[in-house]
């Protein structure tokens, strides 16, 4: 939402009431709330006048003749009740050489190569990460040593836009995060914080050496510039790359009795085991649809028992009466959402290792899979490198139990190779659902999660 073009009025437009007095909102989210001391009463409709922020991606094509040109893509979603959050615009001639990504309010387009602008000189530091923001920002970074318990201590701030509030951070108004103890030899994430108190994770990260000077009670001060990756190079991709090879498919012989079950009996049942993005995604539907044109001769069940919302500490409780009663050949398990976003890989893991000994002392095939992740604004456990964490801890369990593994995480944590920003994948919400709404075709990440899936299984 564009900010201060929200206007709130009464449904027949006699009453404009007062934002933060009347109501509150949020512009990144594009949502408002009714104050509980204004004057909207409860239930009551309105009537909103607002304009948006439109994202859009250009391809620059190199043609045989050697001329180079922008093809321009669309700003809106084909279905008009979709989100705004476009796919790259379909080249039918010539050579993607790269795609362009406008962000949401965006004046300018920016090509990356985040650095670092100044610090201490007794104390080396590397920059590494790809920042993932669509806003520019300098960040600051403070170690100092507490005297009293002789610990460091960092602290960061950023500047830019503050999402969802129309402020600027500047170096006058920096919102410091809280001092964490601080290790020298680790990898530090910038963190910034918002106006929700919560600390976002765009993918930097320094690694900062031990100060070779004597006095360790210096503040060591740091200064980053992050800018923007608006600019996606695709000339790798034109030799040829499927999307699929990006995705760790591993202990596949685990699934070769379901496959033969598949050709030889007269029915087969597959069970999906997870939370929303197995509940209501396409990828459930697609695989369905391709086994079942496969093998025609078979009937083939399916059992979604996935519930939205629903992590590996709840759906442990679900495994026996929902799951392994329905006698399943084959059991797909997907939690890494919400198992991520949990925040408690120890307790993860032994749920985890419980539900695969289940399974297998239940006789049924499993193939764990690892979806897509978030937007890392919406949860402080959605950063990349958490997810990279969960994501690699259910592929270590699939290999430790012998049971099949399709890592469709590792595809989209490199969305960006193949010319695409990772927000506008999450079409549903912006959030964690990579399908639309009202249109569930609508988003290329379940096609390829479910054609990876069938390859695993058919093993072709």
């Amino acid at each position: 939402m564009v900010p201060d073009s929200l206007y709130v009025y009464s449904k027949n437009r006699e009453i404009q009431y007062i934002p933060d007095q009347d109501y509150v909102y949020d512009f990144y989210w594009g949502t408002i709330k009714r104050h509980p001391l204004g004057k909207i009463a409860p239930g009551e409709e309105l009537s909103l006048d607002y304009s948006v922020w439109l994202c859009r991606y250009d391809a620059l094509v190199l043609h045989e003749d050697g001329t180079i040109c922008v093809v321009e893509g669309d700003s809106e979603a084909p279905e008009s009740r979709e989100l705004l959050l476009p796919e790259p615009p379909a080249v039918r001639e010539g050579f993607v050489l790269a795609h362009i990504f406008t962000g949401w309010g965006q004046d300018c387009i920016y090509g990356g190569n985040s650095r670092v602008l100044g610090g201490a000189v007794d104390a080396p530091v590397l920059l590494h990460g790809r920042y993932e923001d669509m806003v520019r920002r300098t960040y600051y970074v403070e170690i100092a040593q507490d005297l009293d318990d002789g610990m460091n201590y960092v602290k960061l701030a950023a500047t830019g836009e503050d999402y969802g509030t129309n402020k600027i951070i500047t170096n006058s108004t920096l919102r410091w995060t809280e001092p964490k103890p601080f290790e020298f030899g680790q990898k530090l994430p910038l963190l910034v914080k918002t106006a929700y108190e919560s600390e976002v994770d765009w993918g930097l990260e320094l690694e900062i050496e031990q100060p070779s000077g004597e006095d360790e009670t210096t503040t060591i001060r740091y200064e980053i510039e992050a800018i923007p990756e608006m600019i996606f190079d695709m000339r790798h991709l034109l030799a040829g790359s499927n999307p699929i090879d990006r995705i760790p498919l591993e202990q596949l012989e685990h699934l070769t009795g379901f496959k033969h079950s598949l050709s030889s009996a007269k029915t087969a049942r597959i069970a999906f085991f997870g939370e929303s993005t197995t509940r209501s995604g396409l990828w459930t539907y697609q695989l369905m649809r391709c086994l079942r044109s496969k093998y025609p001769d078979t009937r083939l069940y399916s059992s979604n028992v996935a519930i939205g919302g629903e992590g590996t500490n709840r759906g442990i409780h679900r495994l026996e009466n929902e799951v392994l009663n329905v006698q399943p050949n084959l059991i797909i398990l997907e939690y890494l959402i919400n198992d991520a976003c949990s925040g408690d890989p120890e307790i993860t893991e032994k749920n985890i290792r419980t539900i695969l000994e289940r399974i297998k002392d239940s006789g049924s095939a499993c193939l764990v899979v690892t979806n897509n992740g978030v937007n890392p604004h919406f949860t402080p456990l959605g950063a990349k490198r958490n997810f990279r964490l969960y994501h690699e801890l259910y592929r270590r369990l699939a290999a430790e139990y012998k049971v099949a593994f399709v890592g469709g995480y590792a595809y989209f944590d490199q969305l960006h190779l193949y010319g695409k920003y990772f927000i506008t994948e999450l079409k549903g919400n912006m959030v964690n659902h990579p399908y639309g709404n009202v249109d569930i075709t609508w988003g290329a990440f379940d096609r390829v999660l479910s054609d990876a899936i069938l390859k695993a299984i058919l093993q072709e």
